[in-house]
């Protein structure tokens, strides 16, 4: 790495550490959304500090006082992944443009959606998964979002099926989906039983999570129930 680069990242890392010893950067969120603007990936996420990554590869560590790591207080149980042993939830990653013009998601699937959110939010790698997504939101600065799509019961192959039937959704729907050379070469039937026919807007805007509540309170987002969208009605 040049000196060049190396400066660059040292002087982020202070301004970065100052704009929290002096209020600027007043919560955890908030850092969050600063180091998303500066093109930072998380690495690191602990009660008092964090650690993140530059595109260049040089990474940084900051501290805080922030106080709003939740403490374990009686979680809030929420909806959980029902106990059945045989299948994958469908799930979304999305983000939209500040003026509404634009937006992007990622498809995937799992048997366990909080340990798989958890991996995308911590362990984003170039050229892999999500990371085109989590890209394509720092350059728009706004934040990722996570939503439980749909419970695909039986094997990954099946679970496959419906992961690129919602891929197609989404796209027919006008999302982005970055780096979907690697991640989106999917199966695409043209209907399922019990999915609806176009992408569930009105359902996805009100259950989707911010990622990052999401991964730091322990939350599982709620189930899509979109059942006014099974049938068509001409409307993307």
């Amino acid at each position: 790495m040049n000196r060049e680069a190396i400066e660059h990242i040292l002087a982020l890392k202070s301004s970065m550490q100052a704009a929290i010893d002096s209020g600027e950067i007043e919560s955890r969120e908030h850092l969050m959304e600063v180091a998303a603007s500066h093109g930072l990936t998380v690495t690191r996420s602990g009660s008092d500090y964090a650690g993140f990554q530059y595109k260049s590869g040089k990474r940084l560590r900051v501290r805080f006082q922030f106080n709003d790591h939740l403490p374990k207080l009686p979680k809030v149980k929420g909806p959980k992944s029902p106990k059945i042993k045989n299948g994958f939830w469908i799930y979304a990653l999305t983000a939209h443009s500040k003026d509404g013009k634009r937006k992007a998601c990622y498809l995937g699937q799992a048997a366990n959606p909080r340990k798989r959110f958890r991996e995308h939010f911590r362990s984003q790698r170039e050229g892999r998964g999500s990371y085109g997504l989590f890209q394509w939101a720092a350059l728009e600065q706004v934040d990722v979002q996570a939503v439980l799509l749909t419970w695909a019961a039986g094997t990954q192959s099946n679970a496959t099926y419906f992961e690129g039937y919602w891929l197609q959704r989404a796209q027919n729907a006008g999302f982005e989906t970055p780096d979907a050379q690697n991640w989106g070469q999917l199966p695409r039937p043209e209907s399922l039983p019990d999915q609806p026919v176009h992408w569930p807007t009105a359902e996805v805007h009100a259950n989707a999570i911010s990622l990052s509540e999401v991964v730091m309170q322990g939350i599982t987002p709620q189930v899509l129930n979109f059942e006014a969208a099974l049938f068509d009605t001409g409307q993307a």
